[in-house]
């Protein structure tokens, strides 16, 4: 019961990585052709970003198999989240920037993750989804390009132009292993991103109703527990 509760929640944290490290990518307005260009401005934008909210819907196939969740984030510097599922009604994550907080209703458990943990091969805390570091974590862990010389591309499906970044990850260590994503050429924010595994599986997360800088209260990350729920303490890593 442990394993599996373990498991459950560390995969729900693959996405919670996932929509951190992507929702908080932006640019400002460019006259560059190079992906470093890109991504130095991506860096310097989200580190003036105080907070934001969205809507987002993660579409996930593995095996034929087509799963779905949405929901609502929000997010405040410095390291400040919160995700409220409505797809699987009632699934939150939530961090203060100290603990993160994994809540997944079907089996009634919550992890709670120490976040300050540091290991011996890190420089930091453990995780720092959500955060300017994080962003820098993941462009150190990944090789990135454009996907192809053209540059920015318009998409079939909306008519809207796109700055596609390819990310391939660095040493295959597990996860995701390449990624797409997709920047808004003319807001500059990252509307959608592809990532795939070494096993076949395909998640594809897409976000609207970006707002930036709205004030936010500290108190909305503050995680309250549910009298009946598993508590399942560092449950992603230990500091053991």
């Amino acid at each position: 019961m442990q394993t599996s509760v373990k498991s459950s929640l560390f995969g729900l944290f693959l996405f919670l990585n996932s929509l951190f490290f992507l929702n908080g990518l932006s640019a400002q307005s460019h006259n560059w052709n190079s992906p470093s260009e890109v991504v130095k401005k991506i860096k310097k934008k989200f580190v003036n970003i105080k907070s934001y909210t969205a809507e987002f819907r993660i579409t996930t196939v593995s095996a034929k198999k087509t799963t779905n969740m949405r929901g609502n984030c929000t997010y405040k510097s410095p390291g400040k989240i919160r995700y409220d599922f409505n797809e699987p009604e009632g699934d939150a994550i939530v961090s203060d920037g100290k603990t993160l907080w994994i809540y997944i209703k079907r089996i009634g458990a919550v992890g709670k993750q120490d976040l300050e943990l540091k290991k011996n091969n890190t420089s930091g805390p453990i995780f720092q989804a959500g955060s300017a570091e994080g962003l820098n974590r993941l462009f150190r862990k990944y090789h990135y390009k454009f996907d192809s010389i053209s540059q920015p591309q318009v998409s079939p499906k909306d008519g809207k132009q796109y700055f596609v970044l390819a990310l391939e990850q660095r040493e295959k260590v597990g996860g995701y292993e390449n990624m797409l994503l997709y920047v808004d050429a003319e807001s500059y924010l990252i509307k959608k991103a592809i990532a795939a595994d070494g096993r076949g599986k395909e998640t594809t997360i897409d976000f609207s109703e970006i707002k930036l800088d709205p004030e936010i209260e500290d108190g909305i990350f503050n995680y309250h527990i549910s009298g009946n729920a598993k508590i399942v303490n560092n449950p992603l890593v230990s500091d053991n």
